[in-house]
């Protein structure tokens, strides 16, 4: 039996985090091993608009995560924002695909632009150099010139 595929799921201080939320669920039903991957901005957003504590610390995220969606020992694993060493900052041991959901705009320009300055835009600064899916969902509107130009310039990308 083959492994299951491994998708990163990121979410940022978008608004919608109740996509990414059910993003994982589908994922977690659908036998797929998840690295997950949140930013600080997303913890605030998770706490107003779903009244949802995201724990702070990767281990006791696992913990809540797996057990929160039933998941398999293993199934679900949580990196911190600056671990450099997690399988999703390396082109040796890329994920299969990635999901940026909810992103904002702020995260849309720095993978745009090739800023790898933490966990979720490494990922997928490695998603796009290895040629792999990356999908991004940008929450935010009305979209000015340069939100367009940057989904423009990842659209060219790949």
């Amino acid at each position: 039996m083959a492994a299951p595929q491994t998708i990163t799921l990121a979410w940022t201080g978008a608004s919608g985090l109740v996509y990414g939320l059910r993003l994982l669920e589908c994922l977690v039903a659908a036998d797929r091993r998840v690295y997950l991957l949140y930013s600080a901005a997303a913890q605030i957003v998770a706490k107003q608009e779903c009244a949802l504590a995201l724990p702070a610390q990767p281990r006791e995220a696992t913990r809540f995560f797996t057990e929160r969606h039933g998941a398999q020992a293993g199934q679900i694993t949580v990196f911190g924002r600056e671990d450099w060493m997690a399988p999703v900052a390396s082109g040796s041991n890329p994920a299969d695909a990635m999901a940026i959901c909810p992103c904002t705009m702020g995260t849309l320009a720095a993978v745009a632009c090739g800023l790898a300055d933490n966990l979720i835009t490494r990922a997928a600064d490695v998603m796009l150099k290895e040629r792999r899916p990356l999908v991004l969902v940008p929450r935010e509107t009305p979209l000015s010139t340069i939100h367009l130009e940057n989904m423009l310039k990842l659209a060219h990308a790949g």
